[in-house]
This record gives structure tokens, C-alpha cells and sequence, in this order.
């Protein structure tokens, strides 16, 4: 497989499904994000609720980014991925449930 420079790490069989798991991973991200904006906005018909609900998403990764560093460094990240990525996705049914 004859490829660019900059595509040379799809060479590896690893980085080819961590690249299409993310690629799905965040596909369905921003699809939550999205219908969660649109559900806020149709039921209260607010700019501000939306901004405020869109802010409020925020305050988790701001407040916990510099501890959960830190503790990211000391964990085995393939454990690390498995786990969140099943959290996101329980939370996702958990939304769909709740619709």
C-alpha cells in the first residue's frame, strides 16, 4: 500500500478501527448534541434557554479537565476508552428513553 506521507498511519490495522470507531463516536455526538438543542429550542422557544443548556454542557469539562489529566496520565487508556465510550453510549439510550 503505496500511501501519502500524511496518511501513512492508516498502515496499521489498530489505528484504521480507532479511526472509524471515533468517526461514529462522533458522528453520534454531535447528532445528541443537535437534538438536544432542538428539543430545548421547540419547547421553550427561548435563544437564552438554548444558550444557557449549551453553556451549562460546558461547565463539567472546565471544571473537571486539569484533576481528570492528571489522572488520565495514570490509567491504562484502552480501559479508559472502553469505559467512556460505554458511559456516552448508556447516557445516549438514557436520552432517547427519556424522548
Amino acid at each position: 500500500m503505496n500511501l501519502p506521507t500524511a496518511l501513512r498511519a492508516f498502515r496499521s490495522r489498530n489505528f484504521r478501527l480507532f479511526f472509524a470507531g471515533q468517526t461514529v463516536s462522533l458522528i453520534g455526538t454531535w447528532m445528541q448534541q443537535v437534538a438536544l438543542a432542538w428539543l430545548v429550542f421547540l419547547l421553550t422557544r427561548s435563544p437564552w434557554m438554548l444558550g444557557l443548556v449549551g453553556f451549562a454542557g460546558q461547565i463539567p469539562t472546565f471544571i473537571l479537565a486539569p484533576v481528570a489529566g492528571v489522572l488520565v496520565d495514570r490509567t491504562n487508556r484502552h480501559r479508559l476508552v472502553i469505559v467512556t465510550q460505554t458511559l456516552a453510549m448508556v447516557q445516549a439510550f438514557i436520552v432517547a428513553a427519556l424522548d
